[in-house]
């Protein structure tokens, strides 16, 4: 059993959550099994170790995990994967994959250039 994890920074505003929420709807509404969590890093709830622990008691075996970042800082680069080596030692009969960050994409970006120009 497959799922997706939308990983984000996090804020303590409700109004920040709703992109993340709504790709996370987007996703649930083209794919009905899909199973689908956002998670953050900080400031928010539920964080990433809460939700692969949630799909880890749902019998989940293939865990995505997507940084839902446009830039690649230190949360990218450093902490993410830590974070990740952490649950792959902690859950060693799931399997990860930690894509690109969202910001890397080039249909993304390509689509944030439209965006700005139309």
């Amino acid at each position: 059993m497959k799922a997706i994890v939308l990983f984000a920074h996090g804020s303590r505003d409700p109004h920040w959550h709703l992109p993340m929420v709504a790709v996370k709807e987007r996703i649930a509404h083209s794919h009905p099994d899909a199973l689908v969590a956002c998670a953050y890093l900080e400031l928010s709830t539920p964080d990433l170790a809460t939700a692969v622990a949630s799909f880890s008691s749902q019998g989940v075996t293939d865990i995505r995990v997507v940084p839902m970042f446009l830039g690649v800082g230190k949360h990218v680069r450093h902490d993410l994967p830590l974070m990740m080596d952490e649950l792959k030692s902690q859950y060693p009969d799931i399997h990860f994959e930690c894509m690109q960050a969202v910001g890397e994409h080039p249909e993304l970006l390509d689509l944030l250039a439209k965006i700005a120009w139309a």
